[in-house]
């Protein structure tokens, strides 16, 4: 199977091609926020690098989130635009998922990523196992949920590394590699829920465990 896997939750996104569960390559968008101008064109450098077209791939995965609202619509309205065009299954996969897989062969892998409202997205697995499920926390909840000696990864790590050591200590570990959701491991667990389910989703959205602040003005 020929899959293409986009992610572009966050300031540095991907795109990566995939045939019979092996990685062909992947491409980085650094792009700080401008996924939409940079997208389809490695898209196609991607394909045409391998001698293949749109039609030819067979499941379109796309990472959810969460990160940015207005990145994640991007990859989500690209990768749903050409599976409509080609009759292909698609397929989403979360984000924080992706790091977790990348990153949890072994151990405890904690992921966060910048939620906004001085608060974090936070998701904790052990051994690749989901431990403590993701969920919108204060920094301060970190030492009540981070008790055994974990890796924090995740696109913003850098910035809240001396809050997260000055929390956990010693239990804190960071990463040396890549700290960003990648489309190679979007693309695996897409295939895994294609897998699973015989079928690609019906409906794809953006991870967003906030309830909406816009309220429906009274006619």
């Amino acid at each position: 199977m020929i899959t293409l896997a986009l992610d572009t939750s966050g300031p540095v996104g991907s795109v990566a091609l995939r045939r019979g569960g092996r990685l062909l390559g992947e491409r980085t968008l650094d792009t700080h926020h401008h996924h939409s101008a940079l997208l389809l064109p490695t898209i196609d450098e991607m394909l045409r690098t391998h001698g293949l077209a749109p039609r030819d791939v067979e499941l379109w995965a796309v990472g959810l989130g969460p990160g940015s609202y207005t990145g994640i619509r991007v990859g989500i309205a690209a990768a749903k635009g050409f599976s409509l065009a080609h009759g292909r299954p698609l397929a989403g996969a979360g984000s924080v998922e992706a790091l977790a897989l990348e990153h949890g062969t072994d151990g405890a892998v904690a992921v966060v990523v910048d939620a906004r409202r001085e608060e974090i997205y936070f998701s904790l697995t052990v051994a690749a196992r989901p431990l403590v499920p993701l969920q919108i926390v204060s920094l301060d909840a970190l030492a009540g949920l981070v008790t055994q000696p974990a890796l924090l990864v995740g696109p913003e790590i850098k910035r809240y590394e001396p809050e997260i050591a000055k929390r956990l200590g010693s239990l804190a570990r960071f990463p040396k590699d890549n700290i960003h959701p990648r489309a190679a491991f979007v693309g695996e667990l897409a295939e895994r829920r294609l897998a699973q389910r015989g079928r690609g989703d019906e409906k794809v959205e953006p991870i967003y465990l906030r309830e909406t602040s816009f309220k429906k003005v009274k006619s």
